[in-house]
């Protein structure tokens, strides 16, 4: 349970509030690799994707093939193992920089790298070596400017920084080893 973890995974990944109404769930997929100096903490760096299609044709200008929108980012997480038992449920928070690449002529919408605060939970499995871990998380979006059409009900934080009230939310299935 202790050591260096490398899992591949897929899912789903939604848009909550007003984003929800604009944009379909989509494929999650992604990368991570691990370090857990104990039975219970991990350190986590990471590769996150999706692709996603706008839910209302009327947005397009023009007819597309292919996925809509196309993220891909990084994030690095901390996860605490709430027991230190080969099946181990935890919890999740950390930090996340995405880049949305808009592939769809839809006005409104634009390409634009959004910071995200990931949280969440999830169920590891250590069988040996092979490790398996289902998770969802929910992310918390700096801004939603690739969606400019969308009121983004932002909410300040005292500063320049504001959350947006909409979010992004994954369900993923990992599977991989602990060496």
């Amino acid at each position: 349970m202790r050591g260096l973890t490398f899992l591949v995974g897929g899912g789903v990944e939604g848009y909550t509030s007003g984003l929800r109404d604009q944009i379909d769930p989509g494929l999650a997929y992604g990368v991570t690799v691990a370090i857990k100096p104990t039975n219970v903490l991990g350190i986590e760096l990471g590769y996150t994707g999706a692709i996603s299609d706008f839910n209302d044709s009327r947005l397009l200008t023009t007819d597309t093939s292919g996925p809509d929108i196309v993220r891909n980012g990084a994030q690095a997480a901390v996860t605490l193992g709430l027991s230190a038992t080969p099946l181990q449920p935890y919890v999740m928070g950390g930090v996340g920089l995405s880049r949305y690449n808009v592939r769809a002529l839809a006005p409104g919408f634009q390409d634009d790298t959004v910071g995200n605060i990931p949280v969440g939970a999830g169920l590891r499995l250590h069988i040996g070596s092979f490790t398996a871990d289902a998770r969802v998380n929910y992310n918390f979006l700096f801004d939603q400017e690739f969606a400019l059409t969308v009121p983004p009900s932002d909410v300040n934080l005292g500063s320049d920084e504001t959350f947006s009230s909409g979010g992004r939310y994954v369900g993923t299935i990992n599977l991989g080893a602990t060496f």
